[in-house]
């Protein structure tokens, strides 16, 4: 058996070598060619897989290591019998970390006490159910907005479009989807009408994918005043982003929200146990040796004199600073944008989540500990 895969997805030889010959690719230089003899294919978000790729090809399951699955085309896998698996979920903790960080950023920046705000998280699927488990924990106040998840009787308290439009802050955590699709279309959502009846909203994040949003309307709306913000992980047109658009952002990332070591593991694993049940194989994996491999080993030391909010940003901060991301990504302004957007996330640095991290017990100031054991840190004492 012949595997190719994405070579930013980790541990697939470990894994799937026991099964056959696993061959890597790079994310968006694949042709038809490459999949004569190729009997399992896994990629990222950045890989179209069509009818034009697959034709003519030995495939019989394509795996994606991504919550979303817009670039697959799924109609096709299920016409000729192909085996599909997508990883929902798996970079869920990333995501709402990265979230946190954001956030932080706006409370410094802005003098923002974000426990006098409210957050609303529109999509309470896996990455909004997430952030919504770590706002709660921190205390800083939220509404779920998801009218499909509603409608079909999830039981949690939502809030109504009423309600999201006096938010101060926005999440976006939707799929792509059209009007043919679903009766709630995503697919430029976030746009003038949209953001006209978001009455309070003064700062915007989106985490979920660029064409949810209209480019033009949310780069007029920043335009508008000074008092509008927004933090941008995913953008129309990728790699090939709307510079504009990016000077007129607090902060931009290039489509690395969600890219922690954990969530690229359980993305694997994922795609890993629906490859064995496709091909009736026996699955071997120690889930917590992988999740746990290389784990940080200095410990994180905050300063007593800190309060509740300060000692969480610090904690944060520590782990993740979207800060060098921003910096990173506006490096290549007035360069070969595109190249330099996919450059970084190819080599994107090994970034962590809270739960490989330790910090010092004894460093942390009255009040906090509990909030950062909760939030996955390992609370050890010096």
């Amino acid at each position: 058996m012949k595997i190719l895969v994405d070579e930013i997805i980790p541990k697939t030889k470990a894994l799937f070598s026991p099964h056959g010959e696993v061959k890597t690719f790079s994310g968006r230089d694949i042709s038809s060619e490459d999949l004569t003899d190729i009997d399992a294919l896994l990629v990222r978000s950045v890989t179209p897989v069509t009818a034009e790729l697959l034709a003519g090809s030995s495939v019989k399951f394509v795996g994606t290591s991504t919550i979303g699955t817009d670039h697959i085309d799924l109609n096709y896998l299920q016409d000729n019998k192909i085996g599909f698996a997508s990883a929902p979920g798996c970079n869920a903790i990333a995501v709402a970390e990265y979230i946190l960080s954001g956030l932080f950023v706006i409370s410094k920046e802005y003098n923002v006490d974000l426990r006098t705000i409210k957050v609303g998280i529109v999509g309470a699927g896996n990455v909004g159910s997430a952030l919504a488990t770590r706002l709660g924990i921190v205390g800083i106040p939220y509404g779920l907005y998801d009218p499909p998840l509603h409608e079909i009787g999830d039981h949690r308290e939502m809030i109504t479009e009423e309600e999201l439009a006096e938010c101060d802050i926005l999440s976006i955590h939707v799929p792509l989807t059209t009007a043919e699709q679903s009766k709630y279309p995503t697919l430029q959502m976030v746009n003038s009408d949209f953001l006209d009846r978001m009455k309070a909203c003064r700062y915007l994040f989106n985490t979920s994918r660029g064409a949810v949003v209209s480019t033009n309307d949310l780069c007029a709306w920043l335009k508008a005043t000074n008092e509008r913000q927004a933090i941008i992980d995913v953008w129309e047109n990728e790699p090939d982003i709307d510079q504009q658009f990016l000077n007129e952002t607090l902060i931009s990332t290039p489509h690395i929200a969600g890219h922690t070591y954990e969530g690229k593991v359980r993305g694997c694993l994922m795609l890993y146990l629906a490859f064995c049940q496709h091909f009736q194989l026996q699955a071997d994996f120690d889930k917590e040796a992988l999740l746990t491999e290389n784990s940080p080993k200095d410990m994180i030391q905050l300063q007593q004199d800190l309060n509740y909010m300060q000692a969480m940003s610090a904690a944060i901060w520590n782990v993740y600073d979207i800060r060098d991301d921003d910096k990173a990504l506006r490096a290549g302004i007035n360069r070969d944008m595109s190249s330099h957007f996919d450059r970084l996330r190819r080599g994107y640095k090994m970034r962590r989540e809270c739960s490989a991290h330790r910090l010092d017990e004894l460093s942390a100031p009255d009040g906090a500990l509990k909030t950062l054991k909760q939030l996955g840190f390992k609370v050890q004492n010096s």
